[in-house]
């Protein structure tokens, strides 16, 4: 049974490709959505010249996006590995997850007050799809729909401060979602979906913040249990190995090769 594709937009849009949006605009937009979704391992390293290959440029456009990253704490520039995702320990987690609990719980509360009939249903047919990728196994589906459900309450909130903040938290916070690609975890949270779409549904703001920071503490809950276990899992696409030629110890935003 093939999932369903939702169409929603997602919490930011990658730019069109046209000769007025640069090329490292680009590719920051879709590394972004990428690190958001867990598509990225805690560990991994983002060598220049393989994502000069990937988005068919030159090096400069990927350093400039890699050098945002870093900006935006996303990536961590090491002097001797070049540019990696950040790993985390348990105490990082707890503060991360529970830093999402009250901005997160307070955009949706807010979004109780504010969604639309449009937007709610999007975010049921979005929950709906989520349940279908449970079934067929469709975890990289799910993790991206799970991002799609969250932002598209959080944008319901109308807060044109709040999002961007949440988006940052995002960037830390998908590369560890990557441990809920596990087929053990995968349905984690729906439970709690279904708490949040009915306390918005109802326009209930307390209910709908309080179910919010449930399902985050839950995350956060089998995390910070993984985390001391978690290995970056070998023959990751964005994972460098000694054959890349990168592991010489040179700055890879200051080094195309």
């Amino acid at each position: 049974m093939a999932v369903k594709k939702v169409p929603i937009p997602d919490a930011e849009e990658a730019p069109q490709r046209n000769e007025v949006v640069t090329a490292h605009a680009i590719i920051y937009a879709e590394l972004k959505s990428a690190l958001m979704n867990g598509d990225f391992q805690p560990g991994d390293r983002l060598i220049v010249r393989e994502l000069s290959e990937r988005f068919a440029t030159s090096a400069m456009p990927v350093r400039e996006a890699l050098r945002k990253l870093v900006n935006d704490e996303a990536l961590f520039d090491h002097p001797n590995r070049g540019v990696t995702v950040p790993t985390a320990d348990v105490a990082s987690v707890a503060d991360l997850f529970r830093v999402r609990c009250a901005i997160e719980g307070q955009a949706a509360e807010w979004a109780a007050a504010t969604i639309s009939a449009a937007e709610l249903d999007a975010i049921h047919r979005i929950n709906d799809a989520m349940k279908a990728c449970v079934q067929t196994h469709e975890v990289s589906q799910y993790l991206a729909l799970n991002r799609q459900f969250h932002f598209t309450i959080y944008r319901a909130s109308r807060s044109k401060v709040l999002v961007p903040i949440i988006e940052r938290l995002w960037l830390r916070a998908g590369p560890l979602l990557n441990i809920m690609r596990q087929e053990a975890t995968i349905q984690q949270g729906l439970d709690h979906h279904t708490d949040i779409l009915d306390a918005i549904g109802k326009g209930q703001g307390p209910q709908s913040r309080r179910a919010m920071a449930a399902d985050i503490a839950d995350a956060s809950d089998i995390l910070q249990r993984a985390v001391p276990y978690w290995e970056p899992g070998a023959g990751s696409l964005h994972q460098a190995s000694d054959e890349t030629g990168s592991g010489d110890g040179r700055n890879l935003i200051q080094n195309p090769e």
